[in-house]
């Protein structure tokens, strides 16, 4: 009786747990391949891990699978969304016998002040051999794109631009310049430049149809695609994510350098470092709080995007890309812990280095 007991309160318990992902009233699940197909997502919103194996065979071999750029997926499991949010398959479309997509809400549980937030994501499912596989919105709605191959970049520009060709000829051949400049010989593949003319453009190359976060671009750097609201063809800034790849998972080396070389969509590095130096003057920056991102937005401050560049200038000027690179593709090096890694490999004090790059700021 005992054992029939924990049974049924697992049953019950396993019950609650898939009830929370919600299936919206417009969808008939009367139709047993809707009803499927929402098992299959609820399945998957169950996973404590994100696992490869609901996920198109395509990519079983490829680090980067789940193209969502989004945090609130990366800093929790499938699970753990369904545990603590409000989940709702919003949208179930079937497109042919073998393609389907769906529209994902998760939203907060608190319905007002700054965490209130309410989030819609798209999906797509491929159907192969009976069984119901996970896919990026990428390869589908790209075709909402005019494309343009060149040598070393694949443009694909937003129907609402009329971007001239020879500017993308152009454009091309920065890729040629940045290799040069970086110093770096790895091998040569085509850069996908999706030229978006809105949020709307961007957002669905991440998966994603509302969001409560917002970028102007990004680099998906295993897969060497480039994403921005933007219509100029020359992206410096993000090409270099492409060029350089997966390094250490640290804002002052990764950004620093692709400002260093590419400043940002808005100003190049020169003018950055004008404002930079004003700052300075006026008592707004010091080291310090350049350091910790207390100046501006933490992620989208132009000031500590240049002095991460100022940075990785002191860092090449003073011992050379190659070691710049040692630092670069050490994944042991953070955010949190930069300075203190690169008072080890120096052999100079903290204090020493503070120093040396605030004189290459002020000029004392």
């Amino acid at each position: 009786m005992r054992k029939l007991v924990i049974v049924v309160i697992l049953l019950l318990s396993y019950c609650t747990i898939m009830a929370q992902v919600k299936i919206a009233y417009k969808i008939d699940t009367s139709q047993n391949k809707t009803m499927r197909l929402c098992n299959f997502i609820k399945d998957y919103m169950q996973q404590d891990t994100v696992s490869k194996k609901f996920w198109h065979p395509k990519y079983k071999n490829k680090e980067a699978f789940d193209y969502n750029i989004d945090w609130i997926w990366s800093e929790n499991s499938p699970r753990k969304l369904s545990e603590k949010l409000n989940v709702e398959i919003v949208e179930l479309q079937q497109i042919n016998d073998s393609l389907s997509y769906f529209k994902l809400q998760i939203a907060s549980k608190v319905n007002t002040g700054d965490e209130a937030f309410s989030n819609i994501y798209k999906y797509y499912i491929v159907e192969k051999l009976g069984k119901f596989y996970l896919d990026n919105c990428k390869e589908y709605d790209s075709k909402k794109f005019a494309y343009y191959k060149t040598k070393n970049i694949g443009f694909y520009t937003s129907y609402f631009y009329a971007i001239e060709k020879s500017k993308m000829d152009e454009a091309s051949k920065a890729i040629d310049s940045l290799y040069l400049s970086l110093k770096v010989q790895v091998p040569r593949r085509t850069i996908d430049y999706f030229m978006c003319a809105n949020e709307e453009e961007l957002n669905i190359l991440a998966n994603i149809v509302v969001w409560n976060g917002g970028l102007g671009g990004f680099t998906n750097i295993p897969e060497g695609y480039v994403v921005g609201i933007n219509k100029n063809p020359v992206y410096k800034h993000e090409f270099i994510h492409a060029i350089l790849g997966y390094g250490a998972d640290c804002f002052f080396l990764q950004e620093g350098i692709a400002t260093l070389f590419g400043g940002s969509k808005e100003k190049s590095y020169q003018q950055g470092f004008i404002e930079l130096k004003d700052c300075y003057k006026k008592g707004g920056c010091n080291f310090d709080n350049l350091y910790a991102r207390e100046v501006g937005g933490q992620f989208s401050s132009s000031l500590t995007y240049t002095f991460g560049a100022v940075f990785c200038q002191y860092l090449i000027d003073n011992h050379g890309f190659d070691f710049f690179y040692k630092l670069y593709y050490d994944k042991s090096i953070t955010s949190e812990n930069f300075l203190d890694k690169v008072s080890t490999a120096t052999n100079k004090s903290k204090e020493k280095i503070k120093q040396e790059v605030e004189k290459l700021i002020v000029g004392k």
